[in-house]
């Protein structure tokens, strides 16, 4: 008998509380989309939006209207916050702490890469890093590097960047390659430094031993203008 009017009791004690935690998670939710309707994310890459919990001494009445929101000083930071308000005779408002991770996917070292390492499928695989953490242009297909070379040594994990590389490294063979007209002349030579895609290069050119400037197409090839 005793037994039902204690389950009773405990459950009438919980209702507010029960109530609160759906009002915490009304705001939260609130927060993130806030968020999310101001973002967008870098192509291929992702978004992750994670409010974070409310101190659960916080005490809020069940808003009789809709809840209005607005992102502090209206901009979008790794650690941004969101001010949610209800607004009527009983209103009240508080701030959301909100964390935003922008990732996108980026070519990284599958495994430690010592200098002078030729770049494969196998040493090479692709990773999201948080986007405020690149630098530059990174590459986003493996492809675009096989056959070039580490000019340093590269840890595991570590973005690849086009510093780290030559399509050409110095004392190559390369293929010169020359247009004229609507033809296309090639020839051998040696580089005398190194280059990436899109780099000034200086080589040598085996069969008139003159020298040539070009700009690198490839790996292995270069481009001079005659």
């Amino acid at each position: 008998m005793f037994k039902p009017i204690a389950f009773l009791f405990l459950s009438i004690a919980a209702m507010p509380i029960f109530a609160e935690n759906i009002v915490h998670k009304q705001i939260q939710t609130l927060a993130e989309n806030t968020i999310d309707e101001h973002i967008t994310a870098p192509d291929l890459g992702k978004v992750s939006i994670k409010a974070a919990k409310l101190d659960p001494r916080l005490n809020f009445e069940t808003c009789q209207q809709p809840l209005k929101s607005e992102i502090v000083n209206g901009k979008i930071k790794k650690n941004s916050v969101v001010k949610v308000t209800c607004q009527g005779i009983k209103g009240w408002h508080t701030y959301v702490q909100v964390k935003v991770a922008v990732t996108q996917p980026v070519v990284v070292a599958r495994q430690q890469l010592n200098k002078g390492a030729l770049l494969t499928s196998q040493n090479l695989s692709i990773a999201y890093k948080e986007s405020h953490q690149l630098r530059g242009s990174p590459f986003i297909d493996p492809s675009q590097l096989y056959g070039s070379k580490t000019k340093r040594r590269i840890p595991k994990g570590r973005v690849i960047k086009k510093r780290d590389l030559c399509y050409i490294c110095k004392g190559d063979r390369v293929v010169i390659k020359a247009k004229v007209g609507g033809l296309e002349i090639k020839t051998s030579g040696i580089a005398t430094s190194s280059a990436a895609i899109g780099d000034t290069i200086r080589a040598k050119n085996i069969q008139t031993q003159r020298m040539v400037t070009g700009k690198v197409t490839a790996v292995g090839e270069m481009e001079v203008n005659l």
